[in-house]
């Protein structure tokens, strides 16, 4: 297993007070698996990511454990941590052009990770600088080396940041929105680029989307978060085939399908609470169509359905055949299959 993340919680302070923003988060990566994070803007997909990473505010708290190939992240000093990112575990973020800086050239930000975490001399350094451009599938790498990101395009800017974040060919690459910026064929070119690279490296990916189209192009398993809590997790086929929480079944219904006529796309009615306005019981029952009593007073356990898929809604409780639920004044029937 190349990470694990057990009952991972974090809380940031706001006006004062310290705020729950992610709520016993749980899931693995194994070598060579691309796992997805998907839910709505709001839902602690980004905050997860910087938690792996330990990108935190000082006083932020962290518990639970966070594991990359068996150490501890969450126990590293500065100095350990400082030699993990960028060479075990690497993250592209959202926005190539802020992430990036404007007074260097490209090919000095990416020789800054191999001086970090490498002995290459200068002259190698400058040639593996030249290699990974051209890995990237950038062209005139030896003319681009001299180049600012203000020159670039949106897709070259993000091809160096995956430069950057491949140099030193690390077990972990989270990617954090990596294409959203993009058109839709340059995305298909940097996704299918990542897909390559990982291949190559036989290495994990953290793939972080609202995108349930790039999710199903490049994803093995699929976390679902919400209100910072993990929902539901499957493999990919396995989750648009058969989607077991609300919410999964709400983002999966507002996705247009090819020779599907519709009038209106289905949504979520609603918004992702603000994490200091949480409801008790089920942090989904206020917009969730199928919500009992019971959903607004108790949080639901997270049922296994299989092996590799599971999920946490009052809906999946285990029990033989048919189960009836009731839902205002519906009488719904739901059949689960195990």
């Amino acid at each position: 297993m190349l990470l694990e993340l057990q009952n991972v919680c974090l809380e940031l302070k706001r006006n004062h007070k310290y705020v729950k923003i992610l709520d016993e988060v749980s899931f693995q990566v194994n070598q060579g698996e691309t796992v997805g994070i998907v839910g709505e803007s709001g839902c602690g997909k980004s905050m997860t990511a910087l938690s792996i990473m330990r990108l935190l505010p000082e006083k932020a708290k962290l518990k639970g454990t966070i594991k990359l190939e068996d150490e501890d992240v969450t126990k590293f000093s500065k100095k350990a941590l400082e030699k993990v990112r960028g060479n075990k575990l690497s993250m592209i973020f959202q926005d190539p052009l802020t992430s990036l800086n404007p007074l260097h050239t490209v090919g000095k930000q990416i020789e800054e990770t191999l001086m970090l975490h490498t002995d290459l001399t200068k002259s190698q350094r400058k040639q593996r600088v030249v290699e990974l451009l051209r890995e990237v599938g950038l062209p005139r790498a030896e003319e681009l080396v001299h180049e600012y990101p203000h020159q670039l395009s949106g897709g070259m800017r993000q091809r160096i940041m995956i430069a950057i974040a491949m140099a030193c060919n690390p077990s972990l690459l989270i990617c954090d929105e990596p294409t959203t910026a993009l058109d839709v064929t340059v995305q298909a070119q940097i996704l299918e680029l990542m897909n390559s690279l990982k291949k190559m490296n036989e290495m994990g990916i953290i793939m972080i989307t609202h995108d349930l189209g790039v999710v199903a192009e490049v994803c093995d398993r699929v976390i679902v978060m919400y209100a910072g809590k993990v929902v539901e997790q499957a493999g990919v086929k396995e989750l648009f085939q058969n989607p077991k929480h609300p919410y999964t079944k709400g983002l999966i219904e507002s996705i247009p399908k090819l020779g599907e006529r519709k009038q209106i796309l289905g949504s979520i009615p609603g918004t992702v609470p603000a994490p200091d306005k949480l409801p008790s019981g089920c942090k989904f029952a206020d917009r969730c169509s199928y919500a009992m009593d019971t959903c607004r007073r108790k949080m639901p356990p997270m049922v296994h359905i299989t092996n590799e898929h599971s999920a946490s809604c009052w809906l999946l409780e285990e029990e033989e055949g048919e189960q009836f639920v009731t839902s205002g004044s519906k009488r719904i029937e739901t059949t689960l299959h195990h």
